[in-house]
């Protein structure tokens, strides 16, 4: 029976255990689970070099936590032409480091008043008309005509910069319009305020209502202009209170200096401080007031002697 049933009872053949004793099993194996890791490696670098390609920015958000899109934080200042070689400046901002002669070139003559240019005046060659476009993108605050500047607009940026453009003969923008960058704002035109520039474009870039030179921020972006601004007040508050220590300084060089001493005091002074002498003074004062009420005393009864003897002579 035993027998029987070892007979009937049959084994399955471990064909697994049977393959692992051959050699070439195993290096199988490694070669197999080291495609698979190198597949792996490959598609991450594919993946992330494709990422790469998509041109994700560093970040879309400023120093203040908001979101700025990347094309806007990268856009450096234009000219505010469509045509930059057609167009020249006219006239400068007025600048204090400039020579006396670039100042006065600099000045706008307004009802017999000479007016410093904060801007720069833009005009073609041959004196026509031209488009004026945003220098940079941003938000339209104003639209306005004024009576001696024209037709104004005003668009704000980031970081308290305004451009202000103004002598405009129309405009096609209005207020609270967003305006990309080369977007037309206007046509220029002549005004009242400088009548000698005839047809131009007046421009001006602003810095928390400061008035900054345009050339200066040709091709710098809107944070980079900050920083230079920053810098140059930083630079000139240095120089003013360089200046005023100076005059302070001169000043107090002028006044006596506290460690002087002052001149002794004469003998006659009552402020003196030799007690002594003071009171020899005032013995000699007293000898010298009771010898004259003495002589005093002694010149009365011989005055008195003349007169009775005049009296008498006179009764004789």
């Amino acid at each position: 029976m035993k027998e029987e049933e070892k007979q009937t009872k049959k084994t399955v053949p471990m064909k697994g255990k049977n393959a692992m004793k051959k050699r070439w099993v195993y290096p199988a194996v490694y070669l197999s689970f080291a495609a698979v890791i190198l597949t792996s490696v490959l598609w991450y670098q594919n993946d992330a070099k494709n990422t790469e390609n998509n041109n994700t920015p560093d970040s879309a958000l400023e120093d203040d936590g908001t979101a700025v899109p990347v094309s806007l934080s990268k856009e450096v200042f234009q000219m505010p032409v469509a045509d930059p070689e057609a167009i020249e400046v006219v006239k400068d901002f007025f600048s204090p480091d400039a020579t006396a002669q670039e100042q006065e070139a600099a000045l706008v003559f307004y009802n017999n008043i000479y007016y410093q240019n904060r801007g720069i005046d833009l005009a073609t060659n041959d004196g026509k008309a031209f488009d004026v476009t945003a220098a940079l993108s941003g938000n339209v605050v104003k639209v306005a005509k004024d009576p001696a500047l024209g037709w104004i607009v005003e668009v704000e940026h980031d970081k308290g910069v305004v451009t202000h453009y103004s002598s405009l003969a129309s405009v096609s923008v209005k207020q609270g319009d967003q305006v990309k960058q080369g977007a037309v704002l206007g046509q220029a035109g002549e005004n009242a305020y400088d009548k000698d520039a005839k047809i131009h474009a007046h421009f001006e870039v602003r810095k928390d209502g400061d008035a900054v030179d345009p050339v200066m921020a040709w091709d710098q972006s809107v944070a980079q202009l900050a920083s230079a601004v920053e810098d140059s007040r930083k630079e000139m508050k240095k120089a003013e209170e360089k200046k005023a220590a100076e005059e302070k300084k001169a000043v107090e060089e002028q006044k006596p200096g506290k460690d002087q001493k002052p001149a002794a005091p004469k003998a006659d002074d009552k402020g003196g401080k030799d007690t002594k002498g003071t009171k020899d003074g005032k013995d000699q004062n007293r000898e010298q007031e009771s010898s004259t009420e003495s002589a005093e005393d002694t010149d009365a009864p011989a005055e008195s002697d003349e007169t009775s003897a005049d009296d008498s002579g006179a009764n004789e």
